[in-house]
């Protein structure tokens, strides 16, 4: 689940500079803008402001989400306002990983918007490629479960919260929230997913 920017841990990136990123999407750190007494941007400063301006775009929408859910009367107002943020997000991102191909938090950034636009098999292979960048990186295992619940893999669900618990358990702990609310959501509508799937995880998180 999409924590706000109360997240912890500082992962170092490799950027050239040694630019930092917070571990659960933050924006990464320094730099200013390009003066005539300043040499050329390199394509890391570049990558990295893309890289915030995404993030930036992407708390836009969450916060969007998160007022849509409050608001019946704006409910379809605010989500499309955060869709529009969330492809923003995803054309920043993209530009971040065009401009450095092992910015790994770029494209768990890409995962992260093109699963709240509704891509969720682009956002899986999304994710797939930040952990082949950054093994064990915990938003993307924790990102990808959500995924996968909301293509009812619940399978591969249960096994990301299995890889997020020794790891992260706060994040796990998001997971299985993210798990919870599905069942509950599930058992109020099937949606065509068997009865006997929700009973399970339902029983699997107890």
């Amino acid at each position: 689940m999409r924590r706000q920017v109360v997240f912890g841990l500082i992962l170092t990136m490799a950027l050239g500079a040694g630019v930092t990123a917070l571990a659960n999407g933050g924006a990464v750190g320094g730099g200013s803008a390009p003066s005539a007494s300043m040499p050329e941007r390199t394509p890391e400063q570049m990558a990295r402001d893309s890289y915030n301006s995404g993030i930036s775009h992407r708390d836009k929408g969450d916060k969007l989400e998160a007022q849509a859910s409050k608001d019946a009367k704006e409910h379809a107002k605010n989500l499309d306002k955060a869709r529009d943020e969330y492809t923003k997000a995803l054309k920043d991102f993209q530009k971040a990983s065009d401009l450095l191909p092992d910015f790994y938090q770029a494209y768990n950034g890409l995962g992260y918007a093109s699963r709240k636009t509704g891509d969720y098999a682009t956002a899986l292979k999304m994710y797939d490629k930040a952990l082949a960048l950054a093994p064990g990186f915990p938003d993307a295992i924790e990102y990808r479960g959500v995924a996968y619940l909301k293509l009812n893999r619940v399978d591969d669900a249960k096994q990301a919260y299995l890889d997020l618990f020794g790891k992260d358990r706060k994040q796990a702990d998001d997971l299985l929230k993210a798990m919870t609310a599905w069942v509950n959501d599930h058992k109020a509508d099937a949606a065509g997913v068997d009865a006997m799937v929700v009973t399970d995880l339902d029983g699997w998180i107890q």
